[in-house]
Formats: C-alpha cells, structure tokens, sequence
C-alpha cells in the first residue's frame, strides 16, 4: 500500500522525529509524469542533491552509490533510488524508485545503454568498465557533454546487480 499525496521533496531533520516509518512507499500521480512511487529513507551520510543516486541497505539506511559502495561484497541486490532533495547526516527523506525522474549522470550518457555504478558519489554513467550495473534505471534523453542532472531517466525499481560493465 502506498501513501499518496506525500511531499516528495519534504526533509525531516535530524532533530525531529520523522515523519513516517523507514520503508514506507508514497506515492504521487499526475498527467505530466504519472505515476512516481518514492521511498522514505534514513541517511547514513550527507546527499549532495536531488537527482543524486543512493543504495538503501536493510535497515533503510540511505547513502550515494559508488564504486566503493557498489562493489560486490557490499552493495549487490540493495534497493535504489534518487533523491529528491539534498539531504543532511541523519535526516530522513524520500528517494524515487519508480516512474519518470532525474537522475545524476556523468557526460555523454547514452539512451538505451546499461547504466552503472561511478568513483563519482550519487553519479550513473554508461561507460564505466567494471563497475555494477543498475537493473531497472534507464534513460529517456541523452545527457551531452558534461556532468548533469538528466531530467528524462526513468526508474522501476532499481537495485545494484552482481554483474559489472565489460
């Protein structure tokens, strides 16, 4: 069951107690982007933006993928989302796992192309030779030239796979 009609972008401090439970899904639908489901998480360090990727562990503790973060052995099968607002140490805040977003990119990421895991915190490219793939994120529009947030990704319930880009 999903909440609807959450405040996607809504941070709760670290000092207050937070607004729903770790794990809990909302929910938000309209004709623009459809229907987005988000994930509301607890996070393990400081999330630079929104759009900045991060891996949820067990406990619903939420940080920025990487190579190091992402690596087997420590990150395979952990759900993934994109935040979607910057986030201080031990705030709670909401992460999209499913629908139209934005997604932090490096350069020229392309359309069509497995995305994976960077050395770069909360940043997907599709060019990066052995580092995790990304199951179930992809790309609407390509991201050119430099690093940037890709307002055209699309998420279905992303998670880290054990398989690495050749």
């Amino acid at each position: 069951m999903y909440l609807l009609g959450i405040g996607e972008d809504a941070v709760t401090a670290a000092t207050d107690v937070p607004a729903y439970s770790v794990g809990t899904l909302g929910a938000i639908s309209d004709n623009t982007n459809g229907t987005r489901v988000f994930l509301y998480v607890h996070a393990a360090e400081i999330i630079t933006a929104a759009g900045y990727l991060c891996q949820v562990d067990s406990a619903g503790e939420a940080q920025m993928v990487d190579s190091t973060s992402s690596a087997p052995g420590t990150g395979v099968g952990l759900r993934v989302g994109a935040a979607m607002a910057a986030v201080a140490n031990n705030e709670w805040f909401w992460i999209q796992v499913y629908g139209k977003g934005s997604l932090r990119t490096l350069a020229d990421a392309a359309v069509g192309t497995a995305l994976n895991s960077t050395a770069t915190p909360g940043a997907v490219d599709d060019a990066g030779s052995g580092f995790e793939i990304i199951n179930g994120l992809s790309l609407g529009t390509a991201t050119g030239g430099a690093e940037a947030t890709n307002a055209d990704a699309y998420f279905n319930y992303p998670c880290i796979s054990s398989i690495t880009n050749a």
